[in-house]
């Protein structure tokens, strides 16, 4: 009897999560298409601050972060990112987060495709729209508006090249995990070689770099010398996310998409988990900083070539054909093993969703979860990858491939997946934390909540009304789709007849239910935060101290409001929440 206890604690061991798996998953996440688009984006907009944009941002992260491990440590579960929200102040709010994540998770492929797509039109040109004319600053357009949107074949290949992410992800999860720790080396690899190969390199023919040199890679409207005159005179704040910086290090939670399924023997769990994030936030941090420094070093070789990386410009001013032939290898490498950890943390986020039955329950059953291949049964959830690759395909379509709207719609809706972890640390009951470690985790929380209104403030209005009009959408109908399948509505109520989600759209109506407040406060704090930017937009940077100061006041007035929600709602319903150490469920271990 003992013996056969421990070869099935031994099995389950063994398919946990190691160190190198989760630094795969995280680093494999974060290293995508943000290093080798956005530096220019930076440049342009701050110049040689750019630099201090990317310690910022990288310092936002790791101050979010510390709150996400916190939470993943004193409850570990899989799919804990709408789980937890979801036992802490209750099926609204859930959907909201839900909501968010699944927007970010399931557009991210989408711009990675456009990334691909970037990468390979040095190649084929024509799969860009002004592609033919692009490799010449006499053949840019007038209007760089839309200039980087794919073309009809562009958007073909972004279509197969998402389809191609999804067939990976029907590998068997240890195989996809190997797969993916592969790629991320290679991928890590190239930019290292990009930082130590032309910090060294003689620049003595580079000549004079100004912000205005990297007007084509603004992913602004207007024309050059429109976008020359703009260049240089934006603060680095507003780089962090309008210039796709936050965007860069998204991905860092992929190992906390797992926390259920680390492994526990040796330095145990929370070790494991805290070395994987901590450890690629801060190499991303160094990283990015030291391309930064290389591309502002050596921008004055810069083509107005919109068919190639700047770094591949870079690196064929310096003579190093075999490095500029790396990069452009790796601007398709890279943003495709991003989609891939994206695609298959998704899968295990909505297969916790539609268990709570905030979506679908058909969604993770056993027989749209696995299918059998050679006679061994695969947990690929092959009906969730199915929606998630057309939720993808639509956005794509909507704004035509263009990357750097496909980066707001991920940067936004991110930032409301983040602010939740923060609310449920504080709030949690029953925690074996010592009295001096719940004042850090409060003081981290309470900071990484206020530190995101502040950055959704200086994204800007565009950014921000396409990104919350997306968890909008995406909430509403969560909400309403259930409350319509229960209704015998002409056409409507046929489509929906097998539907099967828990309605929770009727809870406005109940006096007192404890899942309304701390949606209100959720939404009212976002609603400020939509105001700010719309008042800095419409009446000019002079309100902007204004504007700022009122969203960081929101911030810090709704943060123990909502912890205040969040314990009255577990006060009335009692959360079923995840220990340390705890026993996994047949389900979950069997998705490794």
């Amino acid at each position: 009897m003992h013996a056969r206890t421990g070869s099935a604690q031994d099995v389950d061991e063994g398919r946990r999560l190691s160190v190198l798996d989760l630094v795969g998953l995280a680093a494999g996440g974060v290293v995508g298409s943000g290093w080798l688009l956005a530096a220019g984006q930076a440049h342009w907009a701050a110049g040689e601050d750019a630099v201090w944009a990317w310690v910022i941002g990288g310092a936002v992260m790791l101050l979010i972060a510390a709150v996400m491990v916190e939470l993943g440590i004193a409850a570990p579960k899989t799919g804990g990112l709408i789980f937890l929200p979801l036992q802490a102040a209750g099926p609204l709010v859930a959907t909201v987060v839900a909501a968010a994540l699944w927007i970010v998770y399931a557009v991210n492929p989408a711009s990675e495709a456009a990334a691909m797509v970037r990468g390979l039109a040095h190649w084929f040109p024509s799969l860009l729209r002004g592609g033919h004319t692009g490799a010449e600053i006499a053949g840019l357009p007038p209007d760089m508006h839309r200039a980087g949107d794919l073309s009809l074949t562009g958007a073909l290949c972004a279509v197969v090249l998402m389809i191609v992410v999804v067939g990976f992800n029907l590998l068997p999860a240890r195989r996809l995990i190997r797969l993916n720790l592969f790629i991320t080396v290679v991928k890590v690899l190239v930019p290292l070689l990009i930082v130590v190969c032309l910090t060294f390199a003689a620049t003595d023919t580079v000549g004079s770099c100004t912000p205005g040199d990297a007007w084509y890679l603004s992913g602004q409207s207007g024309g050059a010398d429109q976008l020359r005159g703009q260049a240089g005179h934006f603060s680095a704040l507003y780089v962090v996310l309008g210039g796709g910086i936050i965007y860069a290090y998204i991905g860092f939670q992929a190992p906390l998409d797992f926390a259920g399924n680390i492994k526990r023997r040796g330095m145990g769990e929370a070790a494991r988990l805290r070395w994987a994030v901590y450890g690629t936030l801060v190499g991303a941090v160094a990283l990015y900083t030291a391309l930064q420094y290389v591309f502002s070093r050596h921008c004055g070789a810069l083509a107005a070539d919109m068919l190639q990386s700047p770094y591949a410009q870079f690196a064929t001013a310096a003579s190093m054909t075999w490095l500029a032939w790396l990069i452009r290898l790796n601007a398709v490498l890279s943003p495709m093993g991003s989609g891939i950890v994206f695609t298959h943390a998704l899968t295990r986020e909505v297969a916790a969703l539609s268990r709570a039955h905030l979506t679908h329950r058909g969604l993770q059953t056993a027989r749209r979860a696995s299918f059998k291949f050679r006679g061994a049964e695969i947990d690929a959830y092959w009906m969730i990858l199915i929606v998630n690759l057309v939720i993808g395909l639509t956005t794509l379509a909507l704004v035509r491939g263009n990357w750097e709207q496909l980066v707001a719609l991920n940067s936004i809706p991110i930032m409301v997946v983040y602010a939740m972890p923060g609310v449920v640390l504080v709030a949690l009951p029953g925690t074996e934390a010592g009295r001096l470690r719940r004042a850090v985790r409060w003081a981290l929380a309470y900071t990484a909540f206020v530190a995101i209104a502040l950055v959704i403030h200086e994204a800007g209005w565009a950014d921000v009304w396409r990104g919350m009009a997306g968890v909008a959408t995406g909430s509403a109908l969560l909400l309403a789709l259930p409350w319509l399948a229960v209704r015998d509505l002409p056409y409507i109520g046929r489509v929906l007849r097998h539907y099967d989600a828990r309605e929770h759209l009727s809870r406005f109506t109940r006096r007192g239910d404890p899942a309304v407040r701390p949606l209100l406060l959720l939404a009212g704090y976002i609603a400020v935060l939509i105001g700010c930017t719309a008042l800095r937009e419409l009446f000019g940077e002079s309100t902007a101290p204004v504007t700022r100061a009122v969203s960081v006041l929101a911030a810090a007035l709704v943060f123990p409001l909502l912890v205040r929600a969040a314990r009255r709602y577990m006060g009335q319903v009692k959360p079923t929440l995840p220990h340390q150490g705890e026993a996994p469920r047949p389900r979950v271990s069997a998705e490794t």
